[in-house]
Order: structure tokens, then C-alpha cells, then sequence
């Protein structure tokens, strides 16, 4: 049965699985653009991840010898910059070799694509599952996280929802950063990407140790930032 506790995770779930669909569809139709480029985007986010075992074998490494402070820090460095350099490369080759068409409308739709895959597989399915069993099957959940379930505030799956509608417009930048590459010839755009994307995950993770709410104002500022810089580059060349 959906109780309070249940709720708010089904809620948030179908929004974090809803809203890149329906973003989806405003940005194809607005900008003119085809599904071909944002499933595009959303595959070579999904081929990014192939630095999950890099990211296992490295973290071992750091933590074979015990863990302190310091090899959390070592290990959200690693993290953020192995996220950087995966995810822009894919961003790039998924422009040049996949795409091939520099237009600002084309490094929207992929990056709403990247974003919203994102959103729907690695978080919204989730959080829905979880929902849904809560609601129907709790005992199917460990009892260590379903204690945590409990004693977490009613609105903490919000604030996961309010964090994937930030991380879609950071992944929409990001991509006009590195389509930016290809329009102007200047690599400089590439590396800002991958060093912005390793700093975003670096920081926000480093913050939501303090307090998740730390995190999320680390996660805001930087999408006021790059919305602000990709809103100069675009603002002159769409028609919409």
C-alpha cells in the first residue's frame, strides 16, 4: 500500500524518468532536431561507464592499506576525473565521428539526451523500484537500508529529484563545451570540460560529507555558471 514513506520515492522516480522524456520531446520539437541525436548522446553515456572497473580497481588500490581521510579524498579525485575523462571523450567522439554537425541545436539535444538517460537508468529507475517496494514488498529490501528508508526525512528523494534536474542542464553545457571544440578548432574547450566535470563531481561528493544540502548548493553554483556561459554561446544562433 503507498504510505508517506512510499510515496515520495514513487513520485520522485517517475519524475526522474518522466521529465527527460518529456524535456526530450520539447527540445526535438523547439530546435528541430532528430531522436537519432539524442539517442546518440544517450548511448555514448552508457558507453562512458566503462570506467566503473577502472574506478573499482583504482579505489582497491588506494584503500589496500586502510582508510583515512586522505584516501576518501584520493578516492573522489579519482572518481571525478575518471568521469571528466570518460564521459567528455565520449561526448566528443560521439560529435565528430557519430554526428558530424557542429550546430548548437545538435550539442543540446545530445547533451538532453546524455543528461536524461542518466537520469532515467542510473537514478530514476531506481528510486522508482524502491518505491514500488516499499509500497508492496518491503521485507524484499536489506534491513540495513530499509532502517535507513525510515530514518531519513520524507522529502530526501526531492532532493535527489531537484539534483538530476541540475546534473540534465550541467550535461546539456557540457556538451555545447565540447561541440565548442569542434567549431573553433581549439582543444582548450575539451580540456575545461573534463577538468569542470571532475571538479563538479570531485567537490559535490567532498561537500555532501559535511551535509547533502552542502552539495547541492556546490551542484547549483556550478549550473548557474556554465547555464550562464552556454546561454552567451547559443543565444546568437538558434532559431527557435
Amino acid at each position: 500500500m503507498i504510505d508517506s514513506v512510499s510515496l515520495p520515492y514513487i513520485v520522485s522516480g517517475l519524475l526522474e524518468i518522466g521529465v527527460p522524456i518529456v524535456l526530450a520531446y520539447f527540445v526535438l520539437r523547439q530546435l528541430r532536431t532528430s531522436w537519432k541525436i539524442w539517442f546518440i548522446g544517450a548511448l555514448m553515456f552508457l558507453v562512458s561507464l566503462i570506467r566503473i572497473p577502472l574506478n573499482n580497481y583504482l579505489t582497491q588500490l588506494v584503500s589496500v592499506s586502510g582508510m583515512d581521510y586522505l584516501s576518501y579524498i584520493y578516492i573522489y579525485a579519482i572518481h571525478g576525473l575518471t568521469a571528466g575523462v570518460f564521459e567528455e571523450t565520449s561526448r566528443y567522439i560521439g560529435f565528430r565521428y557519430l554526428i558530424r554537425d557542429e550546430h548548437y541545436e545538435t550539442g543540446i539535444t545530445y547533451g538532453a539526451g546524455h543528461g536524461g538517460i542518466e537520469s532515467i537508468f542510473i537514478v530514476g529507475i531506481n528510486i522508482l523500484t524502491i518505491g514500488v517496494l516499499l509500497a508492496t514488498n518491503p521485507e524484499a529490501i536489506p534491513q540495513a537500508q530499509l532502517q535507513s528508508i525510515y530514518m531519513t526525512p520524507w522529502y530526501f528523494p526531492f532532493i535527489g529529484l531537484f539534483e538530476r534536474l541540475m546534473t540534465m542542464i550541467i550535461q546539456v553545457c557540457l556538451s555545447v563545451m565540447v561541440l565548442e571544440t569542434l567549431r573553433t578548432k581549439y582543444i582548450r574547450y575539451f580540456v575545461y570540460a573534463i577538468l569542470i566535470h571532475a571538479a563538479i563531481d570531485y567537490t559535490a561528493i567532498l561537500a555532501v560529507s559535511y551535509s547533502v544540502w552542502y552539495s547541492e548548493v556546490v551542484i547549483l553554483g556550478f549550473t548557474v555558471c556554465l547555464a550562464h556561459w552556454a546561454y552567451t554561446k547559443v543565444k546568437d544562433f538558434l532559431v527557435v
